[in-house]
């Protein structure tokens, strides 16, 4: 796959800081995570459990871990020289492990393969101590819509 030197270039000022700092995404801004690393077809970012975050046993709710997951995959690939913005097809979850409120998690995403209409990227979340909690792949479909960085 090819990588996208610019959206690589612009992504990596954001190293260290807030993914949501003037992020047009409401999702993004919403799960508010630090970037730690961006590399051709591969992301890395660090999130804190939040109250709002959590399930009524005081874990991190499986549908942000979800969303999570899903937004860290999308937002890796714009990492690679795509023509057009893509949007999820199917998403696939495991959930092995909890994370509680004030915890830090970290989730690393890869794209594996880039076609003219399919993308196939996947997520990995740990803990701490790199305690693997979820896992998810997914298939994004390429859209109609230029992508420009």
């Amino acid at each position: 796959m090819k990588a996208n030197d610019k959206a690589i270039a612009f992504l990596s000022q954001y190293i260290g800081k807030r993914m949501a700092h003037e992020n047009p995404n409401p999702i993004t801004r919403y799960l508010d995570g630090i970037l730690k690393s961006v590399s051709a077809g591969s992301m890395t970012a660090e999130f804190e459990v939040r109250e709002d975050q959590c399930n009524h046993a005081g874990v991190l709710h499986g549908g942000v871990i979800s969303m999570l997951l899903d937004e860290m995959m999308g937002t890796t690939l714009i990492t690679c020289d795509i023509e057009h913005l893509y949007v999820t097809i199917n998403l696939s979850i495991d959930f092995l492990y909890g994370a509680k409120a004030g915890e830090k998690i970290t989730v690393v995403s890869e794209v594996f393969r880039v076609g003219k209409k399919v993308a196939n990227v996947e997520a990995k979340m740990y803990n701490a101590e790199g305690k693997l909690l979820a896992k998810g792949s997914s298939n994004l479909a390429a859209t109609s819509i230029p992508f420009k960085m």
